[in-house]
C-alpha cells in the first residue's frame, strides 16, 4: 500500500516537473524570439538551459532536506537526514550522489523529452541535438549538486535553490557586467576567456558553428566582449567540463559538511 502511494506520488511529481517546466521553456522560448536572440534551434536550447538551472537546484535540495537516506529505512520509518550521521563516510557519500541522481530524474526526463520534440519540430541535426542532451544532462548534476550544497550551508531548499540561481546569474551575466568597470581595467582580455568557459550558455555557441550571441544587434553594446578578439571554447564539451567542476566541488562541501556534523553528534 505504502509503495503503490509513493509510486502515484514520484508519478506525480515527475509530471508536475514536466508541466512546469515546459511552460517555462515556452515563456522562454517566446522572449529569446522576441527580442531575435537567434534563430528558433538556437532559442529552443538557450530556454532549454535556463529551464534546466532554475528547476534542478531546487529538487535536489528538496529531496537532500527531506529524504536524505530513504532506501536506508524501512517503509514504514520516516525517513530523516540525521540518518546519516551514523553512517561511515563512504556510505554518506554514496547516498549522497545516489539522492542527487534521484533527484534529476524529472529534469532529465524532460530534458530527453523535449529535445526529441525540438529534433522533429525543428531542422536540428541529429549530432547536434544529442550533444545538447549530454550537456543538459551534465547541467542537470552540477546544478542539482549547487542546490544539495546551499540547501545545507542555509539549511533550507528555498535558500539552496536561490543561492544557485545567483551563481548562474553571475556566470551567464558576468560578460556584460564588465562595463561598470571599464574606468578601472585598461585591457579584459585576460578575462574574456574565464567568462567564455565559465558561462553555460556558451555551449550553444560552441555547438551550433556561426552563432555569435555577442554579436548580436540586442547585446552587442551591452558588453566590451567584442572589442576585444575571442574564441569560444573547443572542444564544445570544455565548458560542461567547467560546469562538472563546480558541480564536483559543491558535492564534496556538502559530503564535508555531513561528516562535521558527524564528528560534532
Amino acid at each position: 500500500m505504502y509503495q503503490t502511494i509513493s509510486g502515484r506520488n514520484y508519478f506525480l511529481k515527475i509530471f508536475s516537473v514536466c508541466i512546469i517546466a515546459s511552460f517555462l521553456m515556452w515563456i522562454l522560448y517566446q522572449l529569446l524570439m522576441h527580442i531575435k536572440l537567434g534563430s528558433p534551434v538556437e532559442c529552443v536550447f538557450i530556454a532549454q538551459i535556463c529551464v534546466v538551472l532554475l528547476t534542478a537546484p531546487y529538487l535536489a535540495a528538496y529531496t537532500v532536506d527531506t529524504s536524505i537516506l530513504r532506501t536506508h529505512f524501512n517503509a514504514n520509518t520516516v525517513p530523516s537526514t540525521n540518518g546519516l550521521l551514523t553512517l561511515s563516510p563512504i556510505s554518506s557519500g554514496q547516498c549522497l550522489l545516489r539522492q542527487l541522481l534521484m533527484s534529476q530524474i524529472p529534469v532529465l526526463g524532460w530534458v530527453l523529452l523535449s529535445t526529441t520534440v525540438a529534433l522533429f519540430v525543428t531542422n536540428v541535426p541529429v549530432t547536434k541535438a544529442l550533444q545538447m542532451l549530454m550537456m543538459l544532462g551534465i547541467y542537470s548534476l552540477s546544478a542539482g549538486a549547487v542546490g544539495m550544497w546551499g540547501s545545507q550551508v542555509f539549511k533550507d531548499a528555498l535558500f539552496g535553490a536561490e543561492l544557485a540561481t545567483l551563481l548562474w546569474c553571475v556566470l551567464i551575466g558576468s560578460a556584460f557586467w564588465l562595463n561598470p568597470f571599464k574606468r578601472y581595467v585598461d585591457d579584459f582580455q585576460p578575462f574574456i576567456p574565464l567568462v567564455l568557459h565559465l558561462n553555460p550558455l556558451i555551449v550553444v555557441c560552441c555547438i551550433f558553428e556561426g552563432f555569435d550571441i555577442f554579436r548580436n544587434p540586442v547585446l552587442y553594446d551591452l558588453t566590451p566582449v567584442t572589442s576585444y578578439v575571442y574564441m569560444y571554447p573547443k572542444p564544445w564539451y570544455l565548458v560542461g567540463v567547467w560546469q562538472l567542476v563546480i558541480g564536483g566541488c559543491c558535492f564534496l562541501g556538502t559530503w564535508q559538511i555531513f561528516r562535521s556534523r558527524a564528528h560534532i553528534a
